[in-house]
C-alpha cells in the first residue's frame, strides 16, 4: 500500500469512528467524560469555561464532518481502488468504534 492510499486508509478509519460514534454516541460520550470531570473543573475554572467546551466541541464535530466529506472525494478521485481503501477504512473504523463504545460501557465511572 502506498503512502497515498496509507493516509486515505486512516483517515477512512478515523471517519468510520466518528461516524460509529455519531451524534447520540458523540453526545453520550461527551456526557460521560463531563460527569466524571465536572467537579474538578468546577474548582479549577471559571463557569464561563462551559461555554468556550460547548464552542469547542462544535468546532470539533464541524471539523470531523468536513473531514468525512473530503474521505469519500478523494476516494472517488482515485477510482476504484480509492473507492475500496474508503469503504475498508470506514468497516475498521465502524468496528472499532463499536469496540471503543462496548468498553466504554463496561467501564465502572465512565
Amino acid at each position: 500500500m502506498g503512502k497515498s492510499r496509507r493516509k486515505l486508509f486512516i483517515s477512512a478509519t478515523i471517519s468510520g469512528i466518528a461516524l460509529r460514534l455519531g451524534l447520540p454516541g458523540l453526545a453520550d460520550l461527551i456526557s460521560q467524560v463531563w460527569n466524571t470531570a465536572r467537579e474538578p473543573i468546577e474548582k479549577m475554572t471559571p463557569s464561563d469555561l462551559r461555554i468556550v467546551l460547548s464552542f469547542a466541541a462544535l468546532l470539533i464535530f464541524g471539523v470531523i464532518m468536513y473531514l468525512n466529506w473530503e474521505i469519500y472525494l478523494k476516494g472517488a478521485k482515485k477510482g476504484k481502488k480509492g473507492i475500496l481503501t474508503v469503504l475498508a477504512g470506514i468497516v475498521l473504523g465502524l468496528v472499532i468504534g463499536s469496540i471503543l463504545i462496548g468498553l466504554l460501557a463496561d467501564t465502572p465511572g465512565i
